[in-house]
C-alpha cells in the first residue's frame, strides 16, 4: 500500500498494480454477529452508473456494500473499537476497502471509492487502478478480512490508523473478456498480509489520507493461514 513517499501495494493481488474482492454471501464476524447479503448483481451496478462518490449514508454502523455479482464471497469483521469516537473511522475504512475492491471487480469502471479518500493518495490509487492487470480482469472466490484494529496514527495528529489482515488465497483472477480463470502467479505467502489505512476527519467526514506499505506473512504472523 502507499503513504505518499512509499510504493503502493494492492489489496487483492498484492503486487504493484491492483486491489479487489466482494460478495454474494457476506459473513460478518465478531460482536456484530453474522449477516447475509444478496446483491442484485454486476448488471445492476452498471445500470446505476459510475457515481464517483459514496452511496447514500445507510445509517450508523452499517457498511455500504457495493452490488457485487454471484460467485464471490467476502468476510468482513463486525469488530468495533472500544472508543466510540473511532468507530466512524473504522466504518469509513471498511467502506473504502469494499468500494476499491468493487472498482477492481468492474475493471476500473466504477469510482465510488474516490469519495472515501482525500489528498495525494487519490492519484496513486487512480494510477494503480488504470493498470492492465486491473482494467482487463475481475475475480471470483472468497476473500477474508480479519484481526481488525484501530489506533492513533504516530505522525498525523488526530488521524486514526485502521489495520486488518487480508487473505485472498481462496480467490482467483478472471478475464473480463472471457470470464475464464487466470493462472495464479502470486507467491503463496503474498496471499496473506497486514494492511493499514490512515484516516483523518475532512469536512466532517473520515477520509483515507494515506496507505502504509503492507506487511506480508510470515512477518505479519497474525495474518498467516
Amino acid at each position: 500500500m502507499w503513504r505518499e513517499s512509499g510504493a503502493f501495494r494492492p489489496i487483492r493481488k498484492s503486487l504493484p498494480a491492483a486491489l479487489a474482492a466482494a460478495g454474494l454471501l457476506i459473513t460478518a464476524c465478531g460482536p456484530a454477529g453474522p449477516a447475509t447479503f444478496r446483491p442484485a448483481g454486476a448488471g445492476a451496478a452498471a445500470a446505476a452508473g459510475d457515481t464517483g462518490r459514496p452511496a447514500a449514508d445507510p445509517g450508523p454502523d452499517v457498511l455500504a456494500w457495493p452490488p457485487f455479482g454471484p460467485g464471490v464471497h467476502i468476510v468482513m469483521p463486525g469488530w468495533r473499537p472500544a472508543s466510540r469516537a473511532d468507530t466512524p473511522a473504522v466504518i469509513a475504512a471498511q467502506d473504502f476497502l469494499l468500494a476499491y475492491l468493487y472498482a477492481e471487480y468492474r475493471g476500473n469502471q466504477d469510482s465510488r471509492w474516490a469519495g472515501y479518500v482525500s489528498g495525494p493518495v487519490r492519484g496513486a490509487l487512480e494510477s494503480d487502478l488504470d493498470q492492465p492487470g486491473v482494467t482487463t480482469e475481475s475475480f471470483s472466490g472468497t476473500i477474508v478480512f480479519a484481526h481488525l484494529t484501530a489506533f492513533p496514527d504516530p505522525t498525523v495528529p488526530g488521524a486514526v490508523d485502521v489495520s486488518e489482515c487480508f487473505d485472498n488465497a481462496r480467490s482467483a483472477s478472471t478475464s473480463l473478456a472471457t470470464g475464464k480463470m487466470l493462472p495464479d502467479r502470486v507467491p503463496a505467502d503474498r496471499h496473506y498480509y497486514l494492511n493499514t489505512d490512515v484516516l483523518a476527519a475532512r469536512n466532517g467526514h473520515w477520509r483515507v489520507i494515506a496507505v502504509d506499505p503492507v506487511i506480508y506473512y510470515p512477518q505479519a504472523r497474525e495474518c498467516g493461514p
